[in-house]
């Protein structure tokens, strides 16, 4: 079942409504664990027997809205988003519940409905397929597997061998990473062809304007190179074709772009110089929960101010050094806050201009193969300053994390969660990753 939901707020406050309750496919999922014990999203759904009040059902995840709410939008404006909440076909009425977190990570209703599966609000009839479903590989069925979808955004008919070759490309690379390497027998892998009129998707700041079957787009809360779709119901139809715990929509495109919310979407643009690597970071983001660790990087989200202990498991305010989330991986010794060469890699990020060079570049329309070479010339340097400090390879809590270049902190001095370099993820991820993987895999 998918609870449809509209998500709405701005100056006045916030509110959710109820939709609508339709199928939505084969689930993934386990039939015997329905309790999400991750902890993990800005959101929690919970789903009660109306009868006993037994909790049955319930699943973390974050939503767009609170994304948009961090953004200086959302200060003089209201906005609705559509929002979905997916969950096993009850057997009878059920009381399904949301709830969102404070800033001390406490947990409280936003929204409660009754929903009965065979009342006139909910519609059991399955929806046709919008596109075909192939198979990448598979290792057994999908209640006791972790289900990922790839789906294609931007790709014409013509294109379709390319959607598959770029599939085969950006999973095989996503399987090199640890802990997916030695992992990848818990998994399922398929793919959706969702062929569209032309190449190519929405880019509102180059002109180029298109209507494709997931409405992904360039451009989200103003930052250029975010790339999701605001279109909730036309994510959910699509991927109900097939059985899925969590999704990415591969964009056939040449220009630096994606993005990733937990339990919810992933992008990632697929003829970059860089499309490995945004496959695999914002995946991160998506599948489990990581944040951002880089700083300095233009991004939609306003900064500053009080900095309360984030969810996310890879960032931490570090208001109690003996009480950090990751203190069973910081050996002996090693010191919290953990020294780093913090100005001189701010001086060298700022010496190249990356952020200068890089608006200026757009402004200019330059080429996507130019932006690329920017960031090789920063991947360059940043390696070499990163990899060579005392520190280098150690976990500790690194000042500069979540867009704050002060007072948030990151488990190693590079992650492929803070920058581009080929370094994997740090332990603290891997281990919130292999999390997961036992949430999901175990039937």
């Amino acid at each position: 079942m998918r609870v449809d939901l509209f998500h709405t707020g701005g100056p006045k406050g916030e509110t959710v409504a109820f939709d609508r309750a339709v199928d939505d496919g084969p689930w993934a999922g386990s039939r015997t664990r329905l309790l999400d014990e991750t902890n993990l999203g800005s959101h929690f759904v919970e789903v009660r027997d109306l009868k006993t009040n037994r909790v049955v059902f319930s699943r973390g995840y974050s939503s767009l809205f609170s994304e948009w709410e961090q953004t200086e939008e959302a200060k003089r404006a209201s906005r609705t988003f559509p929002e979905s909440l997916r969950l096993p076909w009850p057997r009878d009425k059920v009381r399904v519940v949301l709830e969102r977190r404070d800033k001390a990570n406490v947990f409280h209703e936003l929204f409660s409905a009754v929903v009965d599966p065979a009342g006139p609000e909910s519609n059991p009839a399955p929806r046709a397929p919008m596109g075909k479903v192939w198979t990448v590989f598979e290792n057994g069925p999908a209640a006791a597997k972790l289900d990922l979808l790839i789906l294609g955004e931007g790709y014409a008919e013509k294109d379709l061998p390319k959607f598959h070759a770029d599939v085969k490309r950006l999973v095989e690379i996503l399987f090199t990473y640890e802990p997916f390497k030695s992992r990848k027998a818990d998994f399922n892998v398929r793919a959706l062809d969702l062929p569209a009129l032309e190449s190519g998707v929405l880019r509102p700041d180059s002109r180029i304007f298109r209507r494709t079957p997931l409405s992904v787009q360039y451009g989200i809360f103003g930052s250029e190179r975010y790339m999701l779709t605001y279109d909730d119901r036309a994510l959910r139809e699509a991927a109900s074709a097939a059985p899925y715990d969590f999704l990415e929509i591969l964009v056939n495109d040449a220009r630096y772009g994606g993005g990733g919310i937990y339990n919810f979407q992933a992008t990632a643009s697929v003829d970059t110089g860089f499309a490995e690597y945004v496959f695999v970071h914002e995946f991160g983001h998506h599948f489990a929960g990581l944040a951002d660790e880089y700083y300095g990087s233009d991004v939609a989200y306003e900064t500053g101010g009080e900095k309360p202990e984030p969810w996310e498991p890879n960032v931490t305010a570090l208001k109690d050094p003996k009480a950090l989330k990751w203190a069973d991986l910081v050996e002996k010794g090693t010191p919290l806050p953990t020294p780093w060469e913090k100005d001189a890699f701010e001086k060298e990020n700022r010496g190249v201009h990356v952020q200068v060079e890089r608006r200026k570049l757009i402004a200019q329309g330059a080429s996507p193969a130019a932006l690329d070479d920017l960031f090789r010339r920063q991947m360059s340097e940043e390696t070499k300053l990163l990899s060579s400090m005392a520190w280098s390879g150690k976990t500790g809590a690194f000042e500069g994390a979540a867009y704050e270049a002060k007072g948030l902190y990151r488990p190693s001095a590079d992650c492929i969660m803070f920058t581009r370099d080929a370094v994997g993820f740090c332990p603290v991820c891997r281990r919130a990753i292999g999390r997961v993987i036992d949430e999901y895999s175990r039937p």
